[in-house]
């Protein structure tokens, strides 16, 4: 190879195509549409990150117009003027050509990324992108693209026509890319190798901030197996035509077959490296130092031994599950060292293994729900996991999508490792935790998921509220406390000053029970059961230095899900973006590092300025919260409680704790973790974690194990549960949607004052002619009592009729500032959108015009000036 002809070609290819127009334009129509994938969609802003998820959909579909149209004149153009027999005669080898004209185009696809890169300046005004997930990012994009530029270049040697060029480069480049949709036409095992080998399951990785040597194997073997293919067509002239001469054409398509086939086989095994490089800002895909810690830590006397049971083929959606599991059950067994040995077990149903799994460990298939299934894809898969270590054994029967890999891995490992176990008590109150036969509803209620949760890491123990407390609990769990009999609550304060930890749940307006409110619940003419019983749990708090105002709910107007708008302020979404300070206390381990913790109209706790404790918030409210009181949202109708609707919210100054830890002083100080929420607990944020929706990844799970890992002194796995990456925010929207939104809420008050004003002179009016009649002394009582009558009955129907009108118009102004607050996002989302997709084409555009009058001007010099028209007239002979 010589590096002069590469070089001479490749300026020579390069400044040919920006000599030409046509090439800015190119580059521009891809800025523009590369634009309008990322941020023209309705998605970008549902879904509030700061990331380029969007344009990695669409970006595929992308390259198979932009590569076509970098390479259709690379050789069509050539044949097409006959210069292709000059580069042809030049002293080069077909190599040199060939290498030359490629890097030519891969370097006019690397200026078209550049000029992309303003979507990269978009993301940074808007919100604070991971550079290190853009950075991987982006050489999947270069990648993908250096791959299909050699099969581009193919396309274009086999035709002296540009539009056939482009088209049949466009064909060539949508095989790779559209088998990702192989579903649509293969099953089982075709279908599955076929996405494997689509360019945008290779892409996957690198999307996700990792660079794989699966990914980096499979671009440059593809572009390097292409390439020769194109060494070898441009050699067709050297090739014998005498009649007994080999049919090379022949020879080369098996050639090039077998290419294909090394291509697919390099990329497979290089599916079984489990050597990458993790380039996000988090570092959240490579195993954090604590595990590491803890692996070392293990007695190689007492190995673990780990049993996986794995579908060979699982859906597209827990494709990345199973890649995690396997990888890192093999950085485990790498790591541990003779304490640590993995099985991975190929299992499909009614096989051997199958059968295994479920007589040893329980393990089954699982169904995968209707919405997750893919076309060809098995409807029951396996994932589930045993360790054991000795006579210990813990089985998790299947890991869904949602479950954070190695935390459960390693949890589970500690589990087994050790011989005994902290111990939990569960208290038993109004709320039934462990379920049972429920007589009012006469049905039977389910176990709370938060015990499951518990028992993979901890004994839990139900402790009876009328006897005394077992000695050997570590700590205790106390949800609703009013709900307790005096007695009760006698006995659960001894066992608090003894220093006994305790994690207390209060909550002034149970969502899952509104009927166990520490309020009395408006009763309804048609209840027969009798009143349930509340406790004044004063006493317990104030040994806490804790005060808890029954009658007050929290509200927050932050709400970072423009999916969940509809949901009431007192759905408290507590996160950085809120606004507060402190929104998770960054001295506090239990709440430190978390993103989002969501709690369902929950109260609020204050210091009692106690001496004797110490008060540490965990979780606070943001600017735009405040306090409603429990009279205002509960209210009774005629088929039952209920809560009020269009309650009006004016932000108070402070920020509100919903969550704090207190610790005391003394000979046996007071431990415990206080939070005005126990709904929290729901199995609703249980079933979220699961399932891993996107965007809807809360910390409610991971703040209340933290709170009983601190509690019974065991923080090893704090930092591990913790560990996911940021959730990075559209901060730029939300701060100008929090500006509408506080217009809104003057907008809202303005009216409901106006409404209280008018109703006021409407009763004033009323009292003051009633007192009227009274001072008349030309009237008898008699006659006067009937006056009145008649005019407080007269004037109490235009009091209800005008009250009927003002709440409505009280009404329609809220709405219609509501609606103008909308109109108003929307406007903010459209604008942001104009601009994201009409500025990063300009600096293409506008060089494509500087060359455009550059070259105008350069023609025009050199035309005589006898020959140029000047103001329509012809030009003299």
């Amino acid at each position: 190879m010589r590096g002069r002809v590469v070089s001479a070609i490749f300026k020579r290819e390069l400044l040919g195509y920006f000599s030409s127009p046509t090439g800015y334009v190119f580059i521009t129509i891809f800025v523009f549409l590369s634009a309008i994938a990322a941020f023209w969609q309705e998605d970008f802003f549902a879904a509030n990150l700061a990331n380029l998820d969007q344009l990695n959909r669409f970006f595929p579909y992308l390259l198979v117009f932009l590569v076509p149209a970098i390479t259709m004149s690379l050789w069509a153009e050539e044949k097409r003027y006959g210069t292709d027999e000059l580069v042809l005669t030049l002293p080069a080898s077909d190599v040199d050509i060939v290498l030359g004209k490629y890097l030519a185009a891969l370097a006019i696809y690397t200026v078209a990324l550049l000029f992309s890169l303003s979507n990269v300046i978009v993301l940074f005004w808007l919100g604070n992108p991971d550079l290190g997930m853009l950075a991987s990012t982006y050489l999947g994009y270069w990648l993908m693209g250096a791959a299909l530029l050699s099969l581009g270049l193919f396309a274009s040697l086999l035709t002296d026509n540009l539009t056939v060029a482009f088209i049949l480069g466009a064909l060539f480049c949508a095989v790779p890319v559209f088998i990702h949709h192989a579903g649509v036409i293969l099953s089982g095992e075709w279908q599955n190798l076929a996405q494997r080998l689509s360019m945008a399951e290779q892409f996957q990785d690198l999307a996700a901030g990792i660079v794989t040597p699966a990914a980096l194997l499979y671009f440059l073997s593809f572009a390097a197996a292409f390439l020769y293919l194109n060494i070898g067509l441009l050699g067709r002239r050297h090739w014998p035509t005498g009649r007994r001469s080999p049919n090379l054409g022949i020879h080369y398509l098996v050639r090039g077959l077998c290419l294909l086939v090394i291509v697919a086989s390099i990329s497979l095994l290089g599916a079984h490296l489990t050597s990458r490089i993790d380039v996000t800002s988090e570092k959240v895909h490579s195993l954090s130092p604590d595990t590491v810690n803890l692996l070392k830590k293990l007695d190689p006397g007492k190995p673990v031994i780990i049993e996986a049971y794995l579908s060979p083929q699982v859906p597209r959606s827990y494709m990345q599950v199973r890649a995690n599991l396997v990888r890192m059950l093999r950085e485990f067994d790498e790591i541990g060292g003779e304490a640590v040995h993995k099985k991975i077990y190929e299992t499909e149903k009614y096989s051997a293994e199958a059968r295994e799994a479920q007589e040893r460990f329980s393990i089954r298939a699982s169904a995968v729900p209707v919405t997750e299934e893919t076309v060809g894809a098995p409807r029951e898969i396996f994932l589930g996991v045993a360790f054991t270590c000795g006579s210990e054994e813990f089985v998790i029967p299947f890991f869904d999508r949602g479950l954070p890999v190695e935390y459960e891995l390693m949890r589970s490992i500690r589990v087994v490792s050790k011989t005994e176990r902290k111990q939990v008590g569960v208290l038993n109150t109004g709320v039934k935790l462990f379920g049972g036969f429920d007589f009012k509803t006469n049905r039977q209620d389910n176990e709370w998921p938060i015990l499951a949760e518990l028992r993979k890491q901890y004994e839990v123990t139900q402790v009876q509220a009328d006897t005394d407390y077992p000695t050997n609990v570590d700590a205790m769990l106390v949800v609703l406390p009013h709900t307790l009999t005096p007695p009760q609550l006698d006995r659960l304060i001894a066992y608090v000053k003894q220093g006994r930890p305790v994690l207390l749940l209060v909550d002034p307006l149970p969502a899952f029970s509104i009927d166990s409110s520490p309020q009395d619940v408006p009763s309804s003419p048609f209840q027969q059961a009798p009143p349930k019983t509340r406790t004044d749990v004063t006493p317990l708090l104030e040994l806490l230095g804790v005060s808890w105002p029954t009658g007050d709910i929290s509200w927050d107007k932050y709400n970072p899900h423009p999916q969940l708008s509809n949901l009431p302020p007192e759905v408290v979404f507590v996160g950085s973006g809120n606004g507060a300070k402190a929104a998770f206390n960054a001295s506090e381990s239990i709440a430190s590092s978390l993103q989002e913790v969501v709690l369902i109209y929950p109260g609020t706790v204050v210091p009692s300025g106690s001496a004797k404790t110490k008060f540490f918030p965990l979780l606070q409210t943001g600017t735009a919260s405040g306090l409603v009181p429990w009279n205002r949202l509960v209210q009774q109708s005629f088929f039952g409680i209920s809560l009020a609707q269009g309650v009006s919210h004016e932000p108070d100054k402070g920020n509100h704790v919903l969550a704090a830890r207190v610790e005391g002083s003394g000979s046996k100080p007071v431990k415990a973790v206080v939070v005005a929420d126990c709904d929290l607990l729901g199995e609703q944020f249980f079933e979220l974690r699961k399932r891993g929706i996107e965007n809807l990844n809360f910390d409610n799970v991971t703040f209340m194990l933290n709170a009983v890992d601190y509690l019974v002194g065991d923080q090893s796995f704090i930092a591990l549960r913790k560990r996911r990456p940021r959730h990075r925010t559209l901060e730029a929207v939300e701060a100008k949607t929090r500006v509408y939104e506080e217009q809104r809420l003057k907008e809202t008050r303005l009216a409901e004052s106006t409404a209280s004003k008018r109703l006021d002179e409407a009763q004033k009016r009323l009292d003051r002619a009633v007192e009227d009649l009274r001072r008349r002394p030309d009237l008898d009582e008699q006659t006067r009592d009937i006056m009145i009558n008649n005019l407080q009955s007269v004037e109490n129907r235009r009091l209800t009729v005008s009250r009927a009108n003002i709440e409505d118009e009280k009404q329609r102004q809220i709405e219609d500032s509501r609606a103008n607050m909308e109109a108003a996002v929307r406007g903010i989302q459209n604008m942001i959108k104009l601009l994201a997709v009409a500025l990063p084409p300009i600096p293409a555009f506008s060089l494509f015009l500087l060359f455009s009058l550059k070259r105008l001007r350069s023609e025009r010099i050199g035309v005589s000036e006898r020959r140029l028209l000047s103001h329509g007239a012809v030009p003299q002979e």
